[in-house]
């Protein structure tokens, strides 16, 4: 059980760095996109810069989707995980594990 147990923990771990990482990935481009689009708006020609703008908008919908179903995992591993790591610390303390 101790090996399953450590490959359990060290897949949780790892799962949560990806997350981690994907967020913080996806929230990135969601700011670059954001200062490009400031940039095109605060040009004034809107014509000259409306192609590139829509798709910026199309990808920044694409960006923040992705970011938005990262959120409740992220959250879940930042939020609750120190509590879980607490615990079972605890519990390797009590069984010498």
């Amino acid at each position: 059980m101790t090996a399953k147990y450590r490959a359990y923990l060290n897949y949780l771990d790892g799962l949560r760095t990806e997350i981690e990482s994907d967020f913080e990935y996806y929230r990135n481009q969601n700011s670059i996109i954001d200062r490009r689009l400031n940039e095109l708006g605060k040009r004034g020609n809107i014509e000259a810069t409306a192609e590139e703008m829509s798709e910026l908008l199309a990808q920044r919908a694409i960006v923040k989707d992705r970011a938005l179903m990262l959120l409740p995992l992220r959250d879940f591993f930042k939020n609750g995980y120190d509590e879980v790591l607490k615990r079972i610390e605890r519990i390797e303390s009590y069984r010498n594990i």
